[in-house]
């Protein structure tokens, strides 16, 4: 949890630091390119004045020039430096979240705060409850051939009920309830079935615009949003502190003897889940 909250903090550092260094470094090609003008003025001023005052004036700010090139210089390779540092953090807690989405899929069920969404499937729920409600007898055989039939629709990507309009100011894809195959869902089967087929569709055009197939999603169930890494791998320590009596206080392999890197960790976590608490799917 320290090493995650670490990077988060250095990670946000470095971006701070990066927006500075370009902003210094435009200001510093301007100077530059000031410094360039005159220095041809004054060249000029030389050649035809024969100006001894201007020779030395040309001199002093050749050098000067000189110093702001390598000054430039030496901030380009401290930017190139702080990207590449961030492109690393990022790298790995995007590894580690994809180790905690792989993970964790069969660990956690409806008790638990976290867990992992599947972004873009159609909750169930509302379709059974209608099919339950319509169909008594033989409910369930309704219910998964709507929800098969609605999920494949959802996931075609011929299919795109969205229109464009300002949202807080900003211009942005929405549902469009006027879509003709919508207005029918909503017409036959209710508000409940409509929302869920619209929430899916949102949930794919914003994570899977192209490929429109589930993907899964570390999720805060409690909130109804998405989980930050840090809050998931704090849950998943209170956890191993209720099952188990002992947790490493350093982020370290004692089998290598060197420092442990994040995935690393939450990939052992994990197996300590699996081991200490049964094996449940989130429905």
């Amino acid at each position: 949890m320290k090493r995650a909250q670490f990077v988060a903090e250095q990670n946000a550092k470095l971006q701070q630091r990066v927006k500075e260094l370009e902003k210094r470094e435009a200001q510093i090609d301007l100077e530059r390119k000031s410094l360039l003008i005159e220095r041809e003025k004054l060249k000029a001023q030389s050649s035809t004045k024969h100006d001894y005052i201007s020779t030395i004036q040309i001199d002093a700010l050749r050098k000067e020039l000189e110093e702001k090139v390598d000054e430039l210089q030496s901030m380009d390779t401290l930017n190139q430096t702080l990207i590449l540092k961030e492109h690393m953090s990022n790298f790995e807690l995007q590894d580690a979240r994809k180790e905690l989405i792989n993970g964790l899929q069969d660990i956690w069920n409806d008790q638990d705060l976290f867990g992992i969404k599947r972004m873009g499937e159609v909750d169930e729920k509302p379709f059974k409850g209608v099919c339950l409600k319509k169909f008594p007898n033989d409910w369930e055989v309704n219910a998964a051939e709507l929800i098969s039939l609605w999920q494949a629709s959802v996931s075609n990507p011929i299919w795109h009920p969205f229109k464009t309009e300002f949202v807080d100011g900003k211009m942005q894809e929405v549902i469009d309830k006027g879509d003709s195959k919508l207005k029918e869902l909503r017409s036959v089967w209710g508000e409940e079935v409509f929302k869920a087929v619209a929430d899916a569709l949102l949930e794919l055009n914003d994570y899977n615009s192209s490929g429109r197939y589930v993907v899964p999603e570390l999720w805060n169930f409690n909130e109804r949003r998405k989980a930050s890494l840090k809050e998931v791998i704090k849950y998943m320590i209170e956890e191993l502190k209720t099952l188990k009596s002992y947790i490493p206080p350093e982020l370290w392999n004692f089998n290598e003897g060197r420092k442990a890197s994040l995935k690393e960790v939450i990939k052992n976590m994990i197996e300590e889940l699996k081991t200490l608490k049964p094996l449940k799917r989130r429905r």
